[in-house]
């Protein structure tokens, strides 16, 4: 994917052990090993005046058929990580909302390769962004996090709580969700020191980025590998999907995952737009905001088959969970300048609690929500 730079466009990164810092012209950007960027979507948020780079060149191409083929194993493992988390931790008693854990464990993964971008990047470009677009991006929702704090807001709790309460237990969700992803991006970092060891780059190395065709010839044999997984996922999943009788939830929600993220690394070019304020993040999150506000009033306002409910909860955890991340927001929220990470991360929040009103809260207020699928 476009890490550095949209991929429709050429790009150059260049990687030492000095503190991070990044040059933007028309075709070079400097950073450093450990630099923090817009991993999911690519746009680099922090800005310095424009130097010229005198260094050699290393060619790293971007073939899209390859990166498409990795996106796929890697968004339904990613889906599968986060619905077995989310069901580990939903227990009576439990000391915090589920959500929590797969938001942390796909914060730590995105920590780790963006503090070890550049070894991953020059031993297998497209690892690096099945990782980061496809796992971490699929791991982390950002869409049923809003619908949570909604929940919290709006909705009935068990057991009965007062309007202030709603209102603390939903900063409480805020809090302790954007705490947690910026700490397991730090935490990832810890870890990759302990594992990777930063390698002694004794000259700068400029790493330029180009987007390539997909020749036979030129293929190597990771990128067959690629491939093959890529097509015996979908094959699979697809297949148990309309077999399987039992967890068909789950079976759609595999299905749906990799057409959420192919859109969401498809909306990444849009990041460029302004550098303030990643248009590209923001469209897939509030798209995918949306359209589960509209799934949970399907399931919850109007009468459905027991099919119905499952492929439902499919596309809400696999389509939407997928297109949506919070892997991506809280590397911004991290990076940006701290004006315009508030900026940001207000707007983003305050724009899926208003699609939650008007998909959920407006009927809920005039007719009221009944239950018709089970959870």
């Amino acid at each position: 994917m476009n890490e550095i730079q949209n991929s429709s466009s050429s790009s150059s990164t260049i990687l030492d052990d000095k503190p991070s810092k990044i040059n933007i012209s028309k075709n070079l950007v400097l950073v450093d090993n450990n630099i923090e960027e817009n991993d999911d979507f690519g746009e680099i948020i922090q800005y310095k005046e424009n130097k010229e780079v005198e260094n050699s060149s290393i060619e790293l191409g971007e073939k899209k058929a390859v990166v498409l083929s990795i996106l796929i194993p890697f968004s339904i493992i990613g889906a599968l990580i986060r619905i077995g988390l989310n069901i580990l931790h939903s227990y009576p008693g439990s000391p915090v909302f589920s959500l929590i854990y797969p938001q942390f464990v796909g914060c730590v993964i995105m920590g780790f390769c963006l503090a070890r971008k550049g070894f991953i990047m020059e031993s297998y470009l497209p690892l690096y962004i099945g990782l980061t677009t496809g796992l971490c991006g699929s791991i982390t929702t950002f869409s049923s996090w809003i619908l949570s704090i909604f929940k919290e807001f709006i909705l009935p709790s068990t057991p009965h709580r007062g309007d202030l309460y709603n209102i603390l237990a939903a900063l409480a969700d805020i809090g302790i969700t954007l705490g947690m992803s910026v700490t397991g991006l730090k935490f990832g970092e810890h870890i990759a020191d302990i594992i990777i060891q930063k390698r002694k780059i004794q000259s700068e190395r400029l790493y330029h980025i180009a987007e390539k065709p997909s020749k036979l010839n030129e293929l190597i044999i990771p990128d067959f590998i690629c491939f093959g997984v890529g097509i015996a996922s979908i094959v699979l999943v697809v297949t148990l999907s309309s077999t399987m009788q039992v967890n068909r939830s789950v079976l759609f929600a595999a299905v749906f995952a990799p057409i959420g993220t192919l859109i969401r690394w498809y909306l990444s070019k849009y990041n460029a737009i302004k550098k303030s304020f990643p248009w590209g993040t923001f469209a897939a999150n509030i798209s995918g905001s949306i359209i589960i506000g509209i799934l949970f009033f399907l399931s919850n306002g109007v009468a459905s088959s027991k099919t119905s409910c499952e492929i439902i909860k499919g596309l809400s955890d696999g389509f939407c969970g997928c297109l949506t991340t919070i892997s991506t927001f809280a590397t911004e929220i991290k990076t940006l300048p701290r004006k315009h990470a508030y900026i940001y991360a207000f707007i983003s929040i305050l724009t899926g609690q208003i699609a939650m009103i008007l998909t959920i809260g407006i009927y809920h207020w005039v007719v009221g929500l009944s239950t018709t699928c089970s959870a």
